[in-house]
């Protein structure tokens, strides 16, 4: 019995494949893949500039330079706020003020109330 799973099975017959296909290789293609793997090694090798290069200091520096300039262009194109209304005090009163927002809700009634003597009566009686 075959205790093998099947993806293991497939991986033992592709590498077997890929290994016989090596042993067939022309003596140009192997000299291709030399030379390919010498100059991936070498690549490798090669000393890479630090953090403190001069040409990445110099990348990030124009970067910085760009934001700072749309960002100055955006504030200076965008349009100039309007200047806030000066005739609505009693809006800027009810915002203020220390009360409830009930008493603002039926504004009218009181300064009808005002305005006809807060609705009292006087008994006035001729001598």
């Amino acid at each position: 019995m075959n205790t093998k799973d099947p993806e293991e099975l497939l991986l033992e017959r592709a590498k077997d494949l890929l290994d016989r296909g090596v042993e067939n290789l022309g003596p140009r293609t192997e000299r291709r893949l030399e030379d390919i793997r010498f100059r991936a090694l070498s690549a490798g090798e090669e000393k890479r500039p630090g953090f403190f290069s001069f040409r990445r200091w110099v990348m990030v520096g124009g970067f910085a330079a760009a934001t700072a300039a749309a960002v100055a262009l955006f504030f200076w194109m965008s349009p100039s706020p309007q200047p806030l209304p000066t005739g609505h005090v009693e809006d800027l009163e009810i915002i203020t003020a220390k009360e409830r927002l009930d008493f603002y809700q039926n504004i009218d009634f009181y300064r009808w109330l005002e305005t006809n003597g807060n609705g009292i009566r006087t008994n006035e009686k001729a001598s």
